[in-house]
């Protein structure tokens, strides 16, 4: 794909008839929710899959240098390839990029794919209630294991949503998140729970084998605590706009530092 000039802002309208157009001619059940901007593709990756690479994890994980599975990019994109030779996850996740090229108001990017493993339990609780925006424009989301109890990862997504974000407001809101998220766990996790209550936001209660395709560029979201267990998800982004201005660098820095020492308050 050639890459075309980018005119330093995004528009979430775009991107949200993007994810919805995507989903028009993909076979199976698809659920759209278009208060959170989130398309939902059910049982889209088989079981003895999944069954395959959780024991590609287990093997392997003792190695890895961050315990979440956060460094393990190259591992991540082995998984993703193994995916795409599911014939509907192939459709899924073409028909989304398409679309998205074909809002070129303001035009896109080429799609520069990241690939990233997330493997989170109760002794790595503080990477829990981090609200955050990815640095790219389509997320998907593939829950690869769940783990038990009601407090287990899932997904939070805020009903407000940005709209026409320019490189200026991405750095003053994502510097705005970084201190949020340095706050301690706890009151972390108060907000959480007050924003469920007052409907700010609404958990999404992932299944594996399930894809979960949305604009996390836009759209605020979090993972709740984890009580046991393990939660494990492989996420793909596409289409990173370069609005970030280095900020993403210093929210990388931190998690490291929070993989090693716990919160940092």
């Amino acid at each position: 794909m050639r890459e075309r000039e980018f005119v330093g802002f995004v528009s979430a309208d775009a991107i949200d008839r993007a994810r919805v157009a995507a989903s028009h001619g993909v076979p199976g059940t698809v659920s759209q929710d278009d208060e959170l901007g989130l398309t939902v593709f059910e049982d889209v990756i088989p079981q003895h899959l999944l069954v395959w690479i959780n024991r590609v994890i287990d093997a392997q994980r003792e190695r890895w240098s961050a315990p979440d599975g956060s460094s393990e990019a190259v591992l991540a994109a082995s998984f993703g390839r193994a995916l795409r030779r599911i014939e509907r996850f192939r459709l899924i996740e073409q028909g989304a990029c398409a679309a998205v090229t074909r809002y070129p108001a303001p035009p896109i990017p080429a799609a520069d794919s990241s690939h990233a493993l997330r493997c989170v339990n109760r002794d790595m609780s503080w990477l829990s209630h981090l609200r955050h925006h990815d640095s790219h424009l389509l997320t998907l989301l593939i829950p690869l294991q769940l783990a038990a109890g009601e407090h287990n990862g899932d997904l939070l997504l805020y009903r407000k949503r940005r709209q026409s974000v320019s490189r200026f407001s991405n750095l003053l809101y994502k510097t705005w998140l970084v201190i949020q998220q340095n706050r301690g766990l706890g009151v972390r996790r108060r907000q959480t729970y007050r924003d469920i209550e007052q409907q700010r936001c609404r958990r999404i209660a992932c299944k594996p084998g399930h894809v979960y395709v949305f604009n996390g560029f836009v759209s605020l979201h979090a993972n709740l605590e984890i009580d046991s267990g393990e939660r494990r998800s492989l996420i793909i982004h596409h289409f990173d706009p370069r609005l970030t201005l280095g900020i993403k660098h210093v929210t990388r820095a931190l998690r490291k530092l929070r993989l090693r020492f716990g919160d940092l308050s």
